[in-house]
């Protein structure tokens, strides 16, 4: 994973108080499956996965796209997709409701747990 990305996961965990530590990018590189993409990368544990993109890419290009080719990629290799979203990352949620998610429950009171069958 390239250091751009690596700041973009530092500045979510940041951001919505996700503790971590000094090694979290050994064990995210070594435990889970990463897929870069011009100005992003998915990171996927499992059915579960992460979406991140660089600020400069940010609602500068279609990422509807990459989105459709990498769900479908999910699909074939799990029964469900699941992504976990902060409520307050409206941007995010918007976006996983769009590509048909559908909310599932809710974790540590603010995450909400949604699912694509």
């Amino acid at each position: 994973m390239n250091d751009n990305i690596w700041s973009v996961i530092v500045d979510h965990l940041i951001k919505y108080e996700i503790p971590f530590s000094n090694d979290a990018r050994e064990v995210i590189e070594k435990s889970c499956d990463i897929v870069p993409f011009d100005g992003g990368a998915f990171i996927a544990y499992g059915n579960e996965f992460d979406l991140f993109v660089i600020p400069e890419k940010r609602g500068k290009w279609n990422i509807k796209h990459e989105i459709k080719k990498y769900l479908s990629f999910m699909k074939e290799k799990h029964e469900s997709v699941l992504v976990r979203i902060n409520e307050k990352n409206t941007r995010s949620l918007r976006l996983a409701r769009f590509f048909g998610f559908i909310e599932t429950g809710r974790e540590d009171g603010d995450v909400i747990r949604l699912e694509l069958k």
